[in-house]
């Protein structure tokens, strides 16, 4: 199901107050209405940080548009989510409200037919070997593959300087994430 048509289908089953809710992550993954693994990304963390709440609210007040426009611009800038993935989910929620009559179209990955599909990179630090496919990156350590999408992947080249265990950590929950 699509993540707009999902959305449409919570609020008319459980209202609008799921949008505060946790529980909505597992309804919507119960939908299979993530369309990829950084659109779940983004509705998790307006759900963890509170700003789903905000949404709601502001749409009982008339100033919703303000609120919309300030959040996409807070995932964008300091969450470090792809733009144009942030505007998808939040033109879904304002689709599933009835605030808009255009559907939503998630937007294509973009590739580039003169790059080959995969390249492959090996970092120096942790023994990291990366390998990066159309839309998500392979990365194995330690012996184990773990499979990224980018915004996990930047997270993960940031923090590739810590200690082996703790970086191992990290990986597992980004596959546990996805799952």
């Amino acid at each position: 199901m699509t993540l707009e048509k999902a959305l449409s289908y919570t609020i008319d089953n459980e209202g609008i107050e799921i949008f505060s809710e946790a529980r909505l992550k597992n309804y919507l993954n119960d939908l299979q209405a993530y369309d990829t693994p950084a659109v779940k990304r983004i509705i998790s963390t307006m759900i963890d940080e509170g700003y789903m709440s905000k949404i709601q609210a502001s749409l009982s007040n008339g100033d919703y548009e303000l609120q919309f426009n300030d959040l996409a611009n807070r995932l964008v800038q300091v969450e470090g989510f792809q733009s144009d993935l942030v505007k998808y989910v939040m033109d879904c929620l304002l689709y599933a409200v009835h605030k808009t009559s255009n559907v939503p179209i998630i937007p294509q990955q973009k590739v580039e037919t003169n790059k080959p599909l995969i390249k492959k990179t090996k970092t120096t630090r942790n023994n990291l070997n990366v390998i990066q496919t159309t839309g998500n990156y392979i990365v194995e350590f330690n012996g184990k593959s773990y499979e990224l999408d980018e915004t996990q992947f930047k997270a993960i080249m940031r923090k590739k300087d810590m200690p082996a265990d703790r970086l191992e950590v990290w990986l597992n929950s980004y596959v546990e994430e996805n799952n």
